[in-house]
C-alpha cells in the first residue's frame, strides 16, 4: 500500500514524489510513458527566479521564486550549472541603467542569489568584448 499516488512523471509529480519519499511517505509515481516524456521533454531546462515578476513589484513571488530555485540546486547539483546572462541595454529602453541596476540589486536580495552569482552591470566597451555581435 501507498500513503499517496501521484499520476504523471512529469517535473511537477516528480517533485511532489521527492517532497513526499523526504517526509517518510511511500509513494506510488505512476507515469503513461516514460519520465518526463512529455511537458518536461519540451521545456526550456531553464530554472530562472522570477525576475518579471519584481517588475510587477510582486515582492513576495520574487522571495518564493528565489527559495525554490536554490532547493532545485541543493537537490540536483549534478543536474543544475548556473548560467550567465548579458542583457544587453540600448538608449530609449523602457528601462535606464540606474533603475535596471537598482531593480537588479534588489532582485539578488529577494531571491536570495549567492554574491558569486549575483548580477554585474557592464559598459559598452566590456559587453562587446564578450559579445562582439551585440548591436551598438
Amino acid at each position: 500500500t501507498f500513503d499517496v499516488v501521484i499520476i504523471g512523471g512529469g517535473i511537477t509529480g516528480a517533485g511532489i514524489a521527492l517532497d513526499a519519499t523526504q517526509r517518510g511517505m511511500k509513494v506510488a509515481l505512476v507515469e503513461m510513458q516514460d519520465f518526463a516524456q512529455g511537458t518536461s521533454s519540451r521545456s526550456t531546462k531553464l530554472v530562472h527566479g522570477g525576475l518579471r515578476y519584481l517588475k510587477q513589484l510582486q515582492v513576495g513571488v520574487v522571495a518564493e521564486t528565489g527559495r525554490e530555485r536554490a532547493i532545485v540546486y541543493e537537490n540536483g547539483p549534478h543536474v543544475t550549472t548556473p548560467e550567465r546572462m548579458l542583457l544587453p541595454m540600448h538608449k530609449g529602453g523602457s528601462m535606464g541603467k540606474f533603475t535596471t541596476s537598482i531593480g537588479l540589486a534588489m532582485y539578488d536580495r529577494l531571491a536570495g542569489v549567492k554574491k558569486s552569482e549575483r548580477k554585474t552591470m557592464l559598459n559598452a566597451k566590456e559587453t562587446l568584448a564578450k559579445e562582439p555581435l551585440v548591436k551598438k
